[in-house]
């Protein structure tokens, strides 16, 4: 990491980025993640958390399929 001026601020500035590999494995686990996270703040009676209700059984799923 290097330090850098940019317009009067010093900042660091990161040299080599590495890029990420995701598999279909991760994105769905990262989504799964999120859908139960967001699962958990709305409530289940309304329309919108059914349909995260009825989202993670599909993605769990998806991800023993994929994992097979």
């Amino acid at each position: 990491m290097t330090v850098s001026n940019i317009h009067g601020f010093y900042t660091n500035v990161v040299d080599v980025i590495k890029p990420r590999q995701y598999t279909a494995t991760n994105y769905l686990k990262n989504q799964l993640i999120f859908l139960k996270r967001l699962s958990s703040e709305l409530d289940s009676e309304t329309k919108a958390g059914a349909m995260v209700n009825m989202q993670i059984p599909n993605l769990e799923m998806a991800i023993e399929e994929l994992s097979v």
